[in-house]
């Protein structure tokens, strides 16, 4: 299930607020970067989009872009998938750290901070099957930013041992032991969090979108899957949404549990916003 529009109440309550402080962040000779991390299906995209939306209406220059844009490319992840062929977290197509391309980022990151002019990179989903790949195409931006929205699951995820990743996922019931029952898998996970961590300090001011329940990111996509069903006639199965969805669920709640934002905003069931605490 995917959300598409805002309540009167959640503009009233908390989107106008969180503009408010978000707008508090402008100034005139620095761009702000706004990092948007939640995890699967909690509305990062229609959240970031919504923010581009009311800033640009608001005469600040703004544009936005999502860690997704940086995947790997298709060849590149295919290697990484032949190097752990065992592992499950690498079994799905693109996602986990270790599937972006981390340099190019950085430098978009870098360049956006400074002001300068930057180009984003267009990575196409369809190509391969579904298995994704970068596209030819690209969109330059010019000029200075007053604001970058920059959405990701895994924004701020820190390096973590693998005892902590187990404690986390055993205090939120994940499925760590079920997908990684010797615990060796999530392991190499694990060696790529290091390389993340210089990205995340270009992030000014961050938002996240935190579920009332694990098993939401599951719920939510089977929802997805059936309306996709219903259009197309081609959707994933029970248990193909729970091989996709799970290996994220232990990583994303290091994020909960270990990144400190600004603001988090607690989203139920039904998708509805309900919670802004400032933290």
């Amino acid at each position: 299930m995917k959300k598409e529009v805002y309540t009167l109440r959640e503009h009233h309550t908390i989107l106008h607020p969180l503009c408010h402080q978000i707008e508090q962040q402008y100034h005139p000779q620095k761009t702000v970067i706004i990092g948007i991390q939640g995890g699967q299906g909690t509305g990062k995209t229609t959240l970031s989009n919504f923010l581009k939306q009311h800033l640009a209406a608001h005469g600040f220059k703004v544009q936005s872009f999502s860690i997704d844009d940086f995947y790997s490319s298709y060849r590149e992840r295919q290697k990484l998938h032949l190097r752990y062929p065992d592992n499950p977290f690498y079994a799905i197509s693109r996602g986990l750290p270790g599937t972006h391309r981390v340099k190019l980022l950085r430098e978009t990151l870098r360049k956006a901070k400074r002001g300068e002019g930057f180009t984003l990179p267009v990575f196409d989903k369809s190509l391969h099957h579904g298995g994704g790949d970068i596209s030819k195409k690209t969109i330059p931006i010019k000029g200075r930013q007053d604001f970058i929205l920059f959405e990701g699951w895994c924004l701020g995820l820190p390096t973590v041992s693998s005892k902590e990743l187990v404690r986390i996922s055993d205090k939120y019931k994940l499925p760590l032991r079920t997908i990684d029952p010797k615990h060796t898998f999530h392991k190499i996970v694990l060696q790529f969090l290091p390389s993340y961590q210089p990205l995340w300090k270009f992030i000014s001011y961050r938002i996240m979108l935190k579920p009332d329940s694990s098993d939401l990111h599951v719920q939510w996509r089977r929802q997805q899957e059936r309306e996709l069903l219903q259009k197309t006639g081609k959707g994933m199965k029970l248990k193909e949404i729970e091989q996709f969805v799970m290996p994220y669920l232990p990583f994303t709640y290091v994020c909960y549990e270990k990144v400190t934002p600004d603001v988090v905003l607690r989203i139920n069931e039904k998708h509805g916003m309900y919670s802004a605490v400032m933290v």
